[in-house]
């Protein structure tokens, strides 16, 4: 990757809800850059809208991210018919329902709903464990080994729970199982006492664009887990055919 983009994706990543404003100072310390280095990147993004300047030389999200995202919604398969059926089945089963993609770095939420205010409760855009979460144990198997290990090389695999999984080979293990079943399963990895199944989203030539996972309480989750999964793999087809017409190309489909 060339210097200046993972330079940029590193300062985008810094804002935060927490923290949504940094300045010249602050950033280059965080990422150990010369301020001479970061002045320009920052600059240059508020140039073409990604960052906007605020008043004291500080720098805070720019509005076009918003248009370039609704641009990536509408170009996609997700849509508000996605949101209402992920609602619907969190209801149904009295659990929560999440869409996730992988984004390079990690997956992100493309659509959530859940039957309770309890956890696991996701937003829009937020960026979920890769290694904890049956939504990552899944997007992450279809990558190459080398993809996952340089991964951990650089994030490592922290304990969320007693039960997250922790070391490089048992992790691989859980991978390679997630490729004997077609779906993937964590039991109190990423929050205790719940538990997660996730099944993939395909295109027509077999690339998983994204994953659906059911969540519940663990107890229930181990009674019921055939079930939740046939139910999740309809849900997925379910939701492509829906979005299937002679205008986009290329269509969709599911396992």
């Amino acid at each position: 990757m060339l210097n200046t983009i993972d330079r940029t994706g590193r300062v985008l990543n810094l804002f935060t809800a927490e923290a949504p404003e940094w300045g010249v100072t602050a950033v280059a310390a965080a990422l150990g850059l010369p301020k001479s280095t970061t002045f320009d990147i920052l600059t240059s993004l508020a140039e073409i809208g990604l960052l906007q300047q605020t008043s004291g030389d500080r720098y805070r999200l720019g509005w076009r991210l918003l248009a370039i995202s609704r641009r990536l919604m509408s170009s996609s398969c997700f849509n508000a018919h996605t949101h209402h059926t992920v609602t619907g089945l969190a209801k149904h089963l009295s659990a929560t329902v999440t869409i996730g993609a992988w984004d390079g770095q990690g997956v992100v939420c493309i659509a959530s709903g859940s039957a309770s205010r309890t956890p696991p409760v996701l937003t829009e855009g937020t960026h979920l464990s890769g290694h904890a979460s049956a939504l990552g144990k899944l997007l992450m198997a279809q990558l190459s080994w080398a993809k996952v290990q340089e991964r951990i090389d650089r994030y490592g695999l922290p304990a969320l729970t007693a039960n997250t999984v922790g070391d490089a080979d048992g992790f691989r293990t859980q991978l390679s199982n997630v490729h004997q079943r077609g779906f993937a399963i964590e039991h109190g990895e990423a929050v205790i006492g719940h538990s997660c199944i996730a099944v993939g989203l395909y295109e027509c030539e077999r690339r998983m664009i994204a994953a659906l996972s059911i969540c519940t309480p663990s107890t229930t989750m181990r009674a019921r887990q055939d079930e939740y999964v046939r139910i999740a793999q309809r849900t997925a087809r379910t939701l492509l055919q829906h979005d299937a017409s002679p205008k986009r190309q290329p269509p969709y489909c599911a396992t």
